[in-house]
């Protein structure tokens, strides 16, 4: 007769991939299959929120076998159900609307998620491309506007410094940024707080007297919201009109400055944007636009660091373009202690691996036939994707789900697919979204938990967690990769992306998925 022996406590190093781009080490202590602490590094620690995943994992609410719609959409009600009959039923109805009503009228949104190489929403992309094709969106909910921006003037969106040489600035502007509390990459609170100790003045330009303010900033500027572009510009006016711009780097290293002078002294409108012109559009009196004008541009090197909230306003790329014009004419873009806006503050990715088959983030030739049809405008722009006849912004999905051919749109849809998405409460005009999901055939849901879009799926696929399989990520802003060791194996019966992708490939009669571990 034989006694088990229970597992000796082992510890996995891996890394966290959670949406913020940090990528910080974890340490995971592991017995019976079980994870009983994570710990994290000394020198690239992992915040709050990336220590306590394990309450995610073990969450009560986790999703953890396939569910299928026993209720009205919406109510909540599901079943459990098993994978086959999740996958054939998800399946047939891909099939079934296609073949109906044109590949095109299946849909897809997605987001990110775990910032991932492998397992992520491309596989879907995969999948549906090879099945004959599939509409989707473009945009993105964190960013567009700072995407656009830094595409259309660096030509790139990986900007910005690393968050080390923070400490190497004169002057830190934190435009709409708290990082104290959305992390936004590895150790950022901490760098701010060595660059403070290093004799770093840190100014706050915000509407709350947010965490990183209280703890950080020597100055607090409030601001009427959605109006920083105003005081951005107004700065530019002081830094003309008193000589203080680096005229030497504009020539060097720009094209199109004259017309962004001219728009600013008033020469094309007639309405020079000083400071007592911004005052009366932002609230922040013309003596502060002034002064803190006058500081950037002479503290040397100094740091705007646009935050991506401010541009989730109506034509918030223009907040961020007026950064980066901002920054160039005080010559802080590429310089040690200086920062490149326009997508800094999220961060420019490292280049994608190539793992042999589609992954990473989606770029226009992922082999949608669907994408084929004109038009293709600004397709190097398109911060998911490249645009076609078929894309529409994802917030504006729901109108078109609504309206379809006859209110303009490329297409009618019948078919959802979300993934990594919580497109209830996440996207402009909830009851607009909800009056579009009730009105669709059939929706699927790829998901860990509930949520308020769950609730409206006739099938959820329960994915499984960051700890439950092996993964690359990259640093987001910082160079560095970070590989996520399999801590744990799935949870109940969730699965990994790719093991969902390849059941659906197997069913769609598409080859080159199945044969692949990750």
């Amino acid at each position: 007769m034989t006694t088990h022996k229970p597992d000796l406590e082992k510890i996995v190093n891996t890394v966290c991939s959670s949406h913020c781009g940090g990528t910080c080490p974890l340490r995971a202590h592991v017995k019976d299959g079980v994870i009983l602490r994570l710990e994290t590094d000394a020198d690239f620690r992992a915040c709050v929120r990336g220590r306590a995943y394990r309450q995610r994992v073990y969450g009560p609410d986790r999703i953890k076998q396939p569910l299928k719609r026993v209720g009205e959409r919406g109510e909540g009600k599901f079943e459990p159900i098993s994978w086959d009959e999740a996958l054939d039923t998800v399946a047939a109805q891909i099939k079934r609307v296609a073949a109906e009503y044109g590949p095109a009228a299946v849909a897809n949104i997605t987001s990110a998620g775990d910032i991932v190489h492998l397992h992520n929403t491309a596989l879907l992309d995969t999948v549906l491309g090879k099945s004959g094709g599939f509409s989707g969106t473009w945009g993105m909910h964190s960013a567009e506007g700072g995407w656009f921006a830094a595409m259309v003037t660096y030509g790139s969106w990986a900007s910005g410094n690393t968050r080390d040489d923070l400490k190497n600035a004169a002057l830190i502007i934190l435009w709409g940024w708290n990082p104290a509390v959305t992390i936004c990459y590895d150790n950022t609170a901490w760098h701010l707080a060595r660059a403070r100790d290093a004799g770093a003045r840190i100014v706050s330009v915000d509407p709350r007297h947010s965490n990183t303010t209280a703890a950080l900033a020597e100055e607090w500027i409030p601001i009427r919201p959605g109006t920083d572009a105003a005081m951005l510009i107004a700065m530019a006016h002081v830094i003309l009109t008193e000589n203080r711009h680096d005229q030497a780097f504009l020539d060097r290293h720009t094209t199109g400055f004259e017309h962004f002078r001219d728009y600013v002294l008033g020469k094309t409108d007639g309405v020079p944007k000083t400071p007592a012109w911004a005052e009366e559009i932002t609230a922040v009196p013309a003596a502060t636009i002034t002064s803190l004008a006058r500081d950037y541009a002479s503290a040397k090197p100094a740091a705007l660091m646009d935050g991506i909230s401010p541009g989730r306003t109506a034509y918030g790329e223009q907040y961020h373009r007026a950064a980066v014009a901002l920054a160039a004419m005080t010559g802080n873009i590429g310089n040690s202690g200086g920062n490149a806006p326009g997508f800094a503050c999220l961060g420019g990715r490292l280049p994608l691996l190539n793992l042999g088959i589609r992954v990473g983030d989606r770029v226009p030739d992922h082999g949608n036939p669907v994408d084929d049809s004109p038009p293709r405008p600004l397709a190097e722009f398109a911060s998911m994707g490249g645009l076609s006849a078929t894309r529409v912004n994802r917030f504006d999905l729901a109108d078109a789900i609504l309206k379809g051919r006859a209110g303009g749109y490329a297409t009618d849809y019948h078919l959802l697919y979300i993934a990594n998405c919580n497109y209830v409460n996440q996207c402009a005009n909830t009851n607009k979204i909800v009056k579009a999901l009730k009105k669709l055939d059939f929706i699927v849901v790829q998901e860990q938990f509930l949520t308020a879009t769950a609730r409206y799926a006739d099938i959820i696929l329960p994915t499984n967690t960051m700890m439950e399989r092996n993964d690359v990520c990259g640093g987001g802003i910082a160079p560095f990769y970070g590989f996520l060791n399999q801590v744990i194996d799935s949870i109940g019966e969730s699965r990994s992306h790719l093991e969902i992708a390849q059941g659906l490939a197997d069913r769609l009669g598409i080859d080159g998925l199945a044969d692949k571990t990750d």
